[in-house]
Protein backbone atom coordinates (compact mmCIF):
# COMPACT_ATOMS: atom_id res chain seq x y z
CA UNK A 1 0.00 0.00 0.00
CA UNK A 2 1.23 3.33 -0.75
CA UNK A 3 -1.45 5.14 1.66
CA UNK A 4 1.46 6.26 3.56
CA UNK A 5 1.61 3.56 6.19
CA UNK A 6 4.52 1.76 6.69
CA UNK A 7 4.71 -1.82 6.33
CA UNK A 8 6.51 -4.34 8.73
CA UNK A 9 7.60 -6.62 7.33
CA UNK A 10 11.09 -7.98 6.16
CA UNK A 11 11.44 -10.22 2.56
CA UNK A 12 14.74 -11.29 3.62
CA UNK A 13 13.63 -13.96 5.79
CA UNK A 14 11.22 -16.70 4.42
CA UNK A 15 8.80 -17.21 7.36
CA UNK A 16 8.69 -21.18 7.90
CA UNK A 17 7.91 -23.09 11.54
CA UNK A 18 10.29 -25.31 12.56
CA UNK A 19 9.75 -28.19 15.40
CA UNK A 20 11.60 -25.32 17.83
CA UNK A 21 9.61 -22.71 16.72
CA UNK A 22 6.51 -24.78 17.97
CA UNK A 23 7.79 -25.51 21.47
CA UNK A 24 8.24 -21.83 22.90
CA UNK A 25 6.44 -21.15 25.87
CA UNK A 26 3.69 -19.16 24.37
CA UNK A 27 2.56 -21.68 22.78
CA UNK A 28 3.02 -24.54 24.64
CA UNK A 29 3.48 -23.14 28.47
CA UNK A 30 5.44 -26.60 29.65
CA UNK A 31 7.76 -26.31 26.84
CA UNK A 32 10.34 -24.89 29.15
CA UNK A 33 9.99 -27.37 31.75
CA UNK A 34 10.01 -30.29 29.67
CA UNK A 35 13.88 -29.18 27.76
CA UNK A 36 14.81 -28.74 31.24
CA UNK A 37 13.87 -32.31 32.49
CA UNK A 38 14.81 -34.05 29.33
CA UNK A 39 18.51 -32.59 29.46
CA UNK A 40 18.85 -33.04 33.21
CA UNK A 41 17.75 -37.10 32.77
CA UNK A 42 20.17 -37.26 30.07
CA UNK A 43 22.66 -36.35 31.98
CA UNK A 44 21.83 -37.88 34.82
CA UNK A 45 21.37 -41.33 33.17
CA UNK A 46 22.27 -41.38 29.17
CA UNK A 47 25.26 -38.58 29.57
CA UNK A 48 28.04 -41.25 28.79
CA UNK A 49 28.49 -44.33 26.82
CA UNK A 50 30.98 -47.55 27.62
CA UNK A 51 32.54 -47.92 23.24
CA UNK A 52 33.08 -51.24 23.26
CA UNK A 53 29.58 -52.83 24.63
CA UNK A 54 27.54 -49.21 23.43
CA UNK A 55 25.95 -48.96 27.09
CA UNK A 56 25.10 -45.45 27.97
CA UNK A 57 25.31 -43.89 31.50
CA UNK A 58 24.87 -41.07 33.29
CA UNK A 59 26.14 -38.58 36.51
CA UNK A 60 24.42 -40.49 38.44
CA UNK A 61 25.77 -44.00 38.01
CA UNK A 62 29.26 -42.32 38.76
CA UNK A 63 28.16 -39.65 41.51
CA UNK A 64 26.32 -42.87 43.45
CA UNK A 65 29.44 -44.70 43.20
CA UNK A 66 30.51 -42.56 46.36
CA UNK A 67 29.04 -44.00 49.41
CA UNK A 68 25.90 -42.14 50.80
CA UNK A 69 26.79 -38.53 49.73
CA UNK A 70 26.31 -39.85 45.95
CA UNK A 71 23.54 -41.35 46.40
CA UNK A 72 21.62 -38.40 48.36
CA UNK A 73 22.98 -35.65 45.55
CA UNK A 74 21.54 -37.58 42.50
CA UNK A 75 18.63 -37.96 44.15
CA UNK A 76 17.93 -34.45 45.52
CA UNK A 77 18.89 -33.43 41.79
CA UNK A 78 15.59 -36.55 40.72
CA UNK A 79 13.94 -34.25 43.18
CA UNK A 80 14.24 -31.63 41.37
CA UNK A 81 12.95 -32.64 37.97
CA UNK A 82 9.66 -33.68 40.23
CA UNK A 83 9.10 -30.34 40.87
CA UNK A 84 9.91 -29.40 37.44
CA UNK A 85 6.96 -31.67 36.52
CA UNK A 86 4.55 -30.58 39.21
CA UNK A 87 5.41 -26.87 38.57
CA UNK A 88 4.51 -27.27 35.24
CA UNK A 89 1.03 -28.88 35.59
CA UNK A 90 1.89 -32.61 36.18
CA UNK A 91 -0.96 -34.32 38.34
CA UNK A 92 -1.01 -35.99 42.06
CA UNK A 93 -1.13 -39.20 40.45
CA UNK A 94 2.03 -39.06 37.87
CA UNK A 95 3.97 -37.01 40.62
CA UNK A 96 3.36 -40.51 42.75
CA UNK A 97 4.45 -42.59 39.84
CA UNK A 98 7.73 -40.06 39.50
CA UNK A 99 8.99 -39.99 43.21
CA UNK A 100 8.30 -44.43 42.96
CA UNK A 101 10.80 -44.50 40.92
CA UNK A 102 13.42 -42.14 42.51
CA UNK A 103 12.79 -43.54 45.82
CA UNK A 104 13.11 -47.09 44.66
CA UNK A 105 16.42 -46.04 42.93
CA UNK A 106 17.64 -43.86 46.26
CA UNK A 107 16.90 -46.68 48.52
CA UNK A 108 17.98 -49.98 46.37
CA UNK A 109 21.32 -47.77 44.73
CA UNK A 110 22.23 -46.60 48.81
CA UNK A 111 22.81 -50.85 49.05
CA UNK A 112 26.61 -51.53 48.75
CA UNK A 113 27.91 -52.76 45.19
CA UNK A 114 24.25 -54.32 44.18
CA UNK A 115 23.24 -50.78 44.45
CA UNK A 116 26.52 -49.14 42.49
CA UNK A 117 25.16 -52.29 39.78
CA UNK A 118 21.43 -51.54 39.74
CA UNK A 119 21.92 -47.56 39.05
CA UNK A 120 23.85 -48.46 36.04
CA UNK A 121 20.53 -50.22 35.10
CA UNK A 122 17.56 -48.87 36.47
CA UNK A 123 17.57 -45.19 35.34
CA UNK A 124 15.13 -43.87 36.97
CA UNK A 125 15.34 -40.12 35.39
CA UNK A 126 14.85 -41.30 32.21
CA UNK A 127 11.59 -43.55 33.14
CA UNK A 128 10.31 -40.21 34.97
CA UNK A 129 11.34 -38.11 31.97
CA UNK A 130 9.29 -40.64 29.79
CA UNK A 131 6.36 -40.76 31.95
CA UNK A 132 6.57 -36.96 31.51
CA UNK A 133 6.94 -36.79 28.00
CA UNK A 134 3.49 -38.63 27.58
CA UNK A 135 1.62 -36.14 29.88
CA UNK A 136 2.61 -33.65 27.98
CA UNK A 137 1.96 -35.36 24.62
CA UNK A 138 -1.67 -35.83 26.05
CA UNK A 139 -2.35 -31.92 27.02
CA UNK A 140 -0.62 -31.36 23.60
CA UNK A 141 -3.07 -33.22 21.90
CA UNK A 142 -6.01 -31.97 23.93
CA UNK A 143 -4.80 -28.00 23.36
CA UNK A 144 -4.63 -29.07 19.77
CA UNK A 145 -8.73 -30.45 19.47
CA UNK A 146 -9.66 -27.54 21.98
CA UNK A 147 -7.64 -25.04 19.93
CA UNK A 148 -9.84 -27.00 16.15
CA UNK A 149 -12.93 -26.68 17.90
CA UNK A 150 -12.76 -23.18 19.04
CA UNK A 151 -11.76 -22.14 15.58
CA UNK A 152 -14.63 -24.37 14.27
CA UNK A 153 -17.02 -22.95 16.35
CA UNK A 154 -16.14 -19.41 15.23
CA UNK A 155 -17.28 -19.94 12.00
Amino acid sequence: MTDGSTEVHSTNKPLRYESEDLLTDDVLPHAAARRRVEALSRFLDSRFELPVIKYRFGFDSLIGLIPGVGDVFTASMALYLIYEAARAGAGPGLVARMVFNVAADTIIGAVPIFGDLFDFAFKANLMNANLLRRHYAELDDASRKEAVFKGKSLR
